[in-house]
């Protein structure tokens, strides 16, 4: 009897091991073994994929947005699929109505002659994009890298979109001279409205977007039609968080400045980008003036357990950037250390910073106004076989006012390894209304 028992007791350690949920579990939207997209025709299909221009293993979906507003009538959820190999149709697309056998098919975005042929040197056209952004102002942003792995096509630029109409509405091409020749490659865009709807005109808007590989940020003003280059040693990777470790399977990436994230734009005391800055050192009263729409961008590398955050007035000051690419070093600041890397990060206007722990295969949360340490950062959602590796994290605000966290996963440390397998479920969307992941409070603190 004590034997048998024993032997329960370790199967249902082993089955709780391998199946292991932590905290509320997001809700399926969609999924996929792999990725396929809408063609004109069957045989455009086939054309595509005997002349290698798709290449289904090569298809790796690696964020997603949600437009809620352009339509009272239907939503759309964006994915971007970026080039880093050949073989992929389209690098920006909708999941459409359509489905084929392993999943939801993809209709590129706007359409899909803008991202048909990625290697014309008169770069027209779009040519891989890894991240996404929906504004207030109804636009959807991305930047286009440029280039097709490894290999420059064209310079980077910054794209816009109305989404009522679907039409590009704002372009600007990063000068070469804020790249690090062919080793920069931009992954990331966050946007600040800083004159929102009702009352603004969205033209004062500030863009952010991340160097993964250069190790620095660009930052352009809309309003200026102007960029410039910022630099710190805090967006270098840290080679003791280069290996990455996800579900018994390891892989090296020295990846650095990857995601960001900005405070809320309310003025309350206590989400005011000096005491969120000063709190999350201790400090009891503010080191300075608010300055008026300061926010902080809060920002990591992918290989770094470390969270950073630099005050928004100081990335704005172009003048100073010009003269000095890594100017006022420190005045950007670790906030604290995680257990585990993380890829992407979206706050709430609450002020909680949601981020995914890729060796925990979790979505962890940190109210802003406390110390970032592992004893304030909570695990609201976990699970071994849905949660590996959550490339894209979004707050989204429903059409009616509940913000939402929307996440995706793509079992990256497969693609990394080669262990990939078509016939399983590979990548997921899931979501959850916020007040219900938080159980009805407006803080994750723990």
């Amino acid at each position: 009897m004590i034997l048998r028992t024993c032997i329960l007791i370790c199967l249902a350690t082993h089955w709780v091991h391998a199946q292991q949920t932590v905290g509320k579990q997001l809700k399926w939207v969609t999924q996929w073994k792999s990725l396929d997209f809408v063609f004109p025709t069957p045989k455009d299909r086939e054309d595509a994929l005997a002349s290698g221009r798709f290449v289904p293993e090569n298809c790796i979906p690696l964020d997603m947005d949600v437009d809620y507003n352009s339509n009272p009538l239907r939503s759309r959820v964006f994915v971007s699929v970026p080039r880093f190999i050949e073989g992929i149709p389209a690098t920006l697309g909708v999941i459409s109505s359509q489905v084929g056998p392993s999943g939801p098919l993809v209709e590129p975005y706007p359409n899909a002659a803008i991202q048909s042929n990625p290697e014309d040197s008169r770069c027209n056209g779009i040519v891989s994009v890894f991240r996404t952004m929906i504004d207030e102002c109804n636009r959807l942003w991305i930047v286009d890298t440029g280039k097709i792995g490894d290999r420059r096509i064209c310079l980077p630029k910054i794209v816009a979109f109305d989404l009522r109409t679907d039409t590009i509405i704002h372009q600007y091409q990063i000068p070469a001279s804020q790249l690090m020749c062919d080793i920069s490659l931009l992954v990331s865009i966050l946007v600040d409205v800083r004159d929102p709807p009702p009352r603004g005109s969205c033209s004062n808007t500030m863009a952010y977007v991340a160097d993964v590989t250069g190790a620095g940020l660009i930052v352009y003003d809309m309003a200026r039609g102007k960029s410039w280059r910022v630099t710190n040693k805090l967006m270098h990777p840290n080679p003791d968080y280069g290996t990455f470790t996800i579900a018994d399977e390891s892989f090296d990436l020295m990846d650095g400045m990857l995601s960001m994230a900005l405070s809320p734009k309310t003025r309350s005391d206590h989400n005011s980008p000096d005491f969120v800055f000063n709190s999350a050192y201790g400090v009891s009263q503010p080191s300075r003036p608010a300055i008026l729409n300061d926010r902080l961008l809060f920002f990591h590398a992918l290989a770094s357990a470390a969270e950073n955050a630099v005050r928004t007035s100081v990335l704005h000051n172009d003048t100073m950037w010009e003269e000095d690419v890594g100017a006022v070093p420190r005045e950007f600041r670790v906030i604290g250390r995680r257990t585990s890397q993380s890829a992407p990060e979206a706050m709430d206007s609450n002020g909680n910073l949601f981020f995914g722990l890729l060796n925990q295969m979790a979505i962890a949360c940190w109210d802003s106004t406390t110390n970032y340490n592992p004893q304030n950062i909570k695990i609201v959602s976990q699970n071994f076989e849905t949660l590996q590796f959550p490339s894209g994290v979004k707050v989204i605000r429903n059409r009616k006012g509940v913000e939402e966290l929307w996440v995706l996963t793509c079992r990256f440390q497969k693609i990394m390894t080669g262990s990939l397998n078509m016939n399983e479920t590979n990548f997921r969307i899931q979501a959850i209304q916020i007040p219900e992941l938080l159980n009805g409070s407006r803080s994750c603190k723990r």
